[in-house]
């Protein structure tokens, strides 16, 4: 929990000093990179988890990875290790990307199909879902799980609608088991 609410301070922090610095977009696109870095390569968590090595290296190594991204983004990153805060950077993006979605107004959705979804398949999930949840600007996850054989899960918020043919079958086995 202390570790959620230190990334979330540290995230409205960078939040407001893009859109103080008008440089939203440009952090929000560099924190993406940064979550989907974080959460591909396991040696670099290790790495910003290990106390043993020297806060000077980690900055070093930091800043070779996310050489690419805005001043604002490389001295934010720089000003977690200098607060030995490293190891939150990965909860730190998750937070900006969530805090940077809910200001915008951008909802969020799974849809979980047996198998991948088409370009033509996914405008039309989108349209439904945008119906169904009730905004305009919605971004949609697919996720595919071969067990629910066929139909879609939509999960948004805590919001969930089971329309696979696994569920189905769940139901009418019980129909069967207890009649």
């Amino acid at each position: 929990m202390a570790s959620s609410r230190i990334a979330s301070r540290y995230s409205k922090s960078l939040l407001d000093l893009a859109i103080v610095g008008s440089k939203l977009e440009e952090v929000k696109n560099d924190m993406d990179a940064v979550a989907t870095i974080c959460s591909e390569s396991r040696e670099l968590t290790n790495l910003l988890n290990n106390p043993i090595v020297a806060s000077a290296a980690k900055k070093a190594i930091l800043t070779k990875v996310f050489a690419n991204t805005n001043e604002l983004t490389r001295s934010f990153v720089s000003f977690l290790v200098d607060k030995k805060r490293e190891g939150e950077l990965h909860m730190v993006a998750t937070n900006f990307i969530a805090s940077y979605k809910e200001m915008k107004g951008i909802a969020s959705a799974t849809v979980i199909s047996a198998m991948p979804m088409n370009e033509a398949t996914h405008a039309k999930m989108k349209k439904y879902v945008e119906t169904l949840i009730g905004k305009s600007d919605i971004e949609i996850t697919n996720v595919v799980d071969p067990t629910i054989i066929g139909g879609i899960i939509i999960k948004h918020e805590d919001k969930l609608l089971d329309k696979s043919v696994s569920k189905e079958l769940r139901e009418i086995r019980k129909q069967l088991i207890y009649n």
